[in-house]
């Protein structure tokens, strides 16, 4: 009888735990939430001071009003990524095919009907936003990715990324076909299309894209020779496209900006006042030095007014002079905060699918904003890459929302114990 009191009051004491994360608000992974809550609390602030200087120099917009902007976009970019954070791992693996063609079509369609911004055709106007359909293709990307690896993850160090011989007579035999069809197509083909498709108009957006799924190829488990082999052959395909698609100029004049190798003829300098003769890149550098440890205050900042894009493309450099070289590091932290978060959600899920989603997105969110880091720093050429979750721009603000949202969703199914794998074994991980 003492045994069975005993069982019983065991059995209620585990659970109450449960029962209490079942009610509990917004279950998941508290920590990221509270990394996404900052991140908007210093967008506010860091995007108001960035964008201030846009309303006197004659902006479409008063100063405050540029701010207002931001707050509904902050808004609805909650809103975006509740929405994601309700969706369920099972759901998002149905309709991978779709957002991946979807983002796809879209992304090809900006370069016969988007709009033109700086040579390169990456928008599509609807009348009431204008949203770069690439960076949804990077999520359909990533998703697609996840699903294909996780589905061939039982024999994984066996997959081969490019045909096991260099002579195409041979492609035709049973083994190579296999190959090409049953591994090479479901992983590459969706990388090189992607990238292909994203090329033309945003070369760094298509290099990192295709950085992100060479580590998503090493973390699910792919020979290091293979990811090797493959790197070469996309880089040397990669520069023959660009310099093909007429992109080589810009990339070049970036690289030698970047070097220091270009230099302006005698006549135009001429013309041209001392700090106009300074690239952007130079102008983050001294905007950097400005700074120093605690930065001049808010609102303070000089180079905002000689930035071509204080607000996106160099908002980090505006953010060190006006805050500090401190405060810019506990942006950092919280980059390499959210990465390590999606990490430990890898480590918990028993669906390797998930897993790999969660990680694979974290990846393509903080890189982005080491991206921008560097060039900010000036440790790499001119990219455009702005800074998630903090730059002013609807499309980069709502896709990092959909991607931590899709993350936290996940991390709430495995609190709950809802994520299993469709075989329904839950020791192991499946696709």
């Amino acid at each position: 009888m003492k045994e069975y009191e005993n069982r019983e009051m065991e059995q209620e004491v585990q659970e109450v735990p449960s029962i209490l994360a079942k009610r509990r608000l917004l279950p998941g992974d508290r920590v990221l939430w509270v990394i996404v809550a900052m991140f908007f609390a210093i967008s506010m602030v860091v995007v108001y001071s960035a964008t201030s200087q846009l309303g006197f120099k004659g902006g479409s917009m008063a100063t405050g009003a540029y701010l207002q902007k931001h707050i509904v976009t902050l808004c609805l970019s909650a809103v975006i990524m509740f929405f994601c954070y309700i969706l369920g791992a099972k759901f998002l693996r149905k309709v991978t095919w779709l957002a991946y063609i979807g983002a796809l079509l879209l992304t090809v369609a900006a370069y016969f009907f988007g709009d033109a911004t700086n040579d390169a055709h990456r928008w599509i106007d609807l009348g009431f936003f204008r949203f770069q359909p690439s960076e949804l293709l990077k999520i359909g990307t990533i998703m697609l990715l996840a699903a294909k690896l996780s589905a061939k993850h039982h024999r994984i160090k066996q997959i081969h990324l490019l045909p096991s011989t260099i002579d195409v007579r041979k492609w035709a035999t049973p083994r190579e076909r296999d190959i090409i069809f049953d591994e090479i197509f479901p992983i590459v083909l969706p990388i090189a299309l992607s990238c292909m498709a994203i090329l033309p108009a945003h070369t760094s957006s298509a290099i990192h894209l295709f950085i992100v799924s060479i580590v998503m190829l090493f973390i699910a488990g792919i020979r290091w020779q293979e990811i090797l082999k493959l790197t070469i052959i996309a880089a040397a395909t990669g520069l023959l496209v660009i310099f093909t698609v007429g992109r080589g100029g810009v990339v070049i004049n970036r690289i030698m900006e970047f070097t220091g190798l270009r230099k302006e003829a005698q006549t135009e300098q001429v013309h041209r006042s001392i700090m106009e003769r300074y690239s952007d890149s130079d102008r983050s550098r001294m905007a950097i030095q400005n700074g120093g440890l605690f930065g001049v205050g808010a609102g303070r900042s000089v180079m905002r007014a000689r930035l071509t894009h204080p607000e996106s493309d160099y908002l980090f450099a505006i953010v060190v002079e006006e805050f500090g070289l401190l405060f810019s590091f506990v942006i950092v932290l919280l980059y390499l905060w959210l990465f390590f978060r999606a990490l430990r959600i890898f480590e918990k899920c028993e669906w390797l699918y998930a897993g790999l989603l969660a990680v694979g997105l974290a990846l393509l969110v903080t890189s982005q904003g080491f991206l921008h880091v560097g060039v900010t720093i000036g440790i790499l050429p001119e990219t455009g890459q702005n800074l998630p979750f903090l730059t002013q721009g609807r499309t980069g603000m709502f896709c990092a929302s959909i991607a931590v949202g899709i993350i936290l969703g996940i991390s709430r199914q495995v609190e709950q114990g809802t994520l299993v794998p469709p075989s329904q074994q839950p020791n192991n991980k499946h696709i």
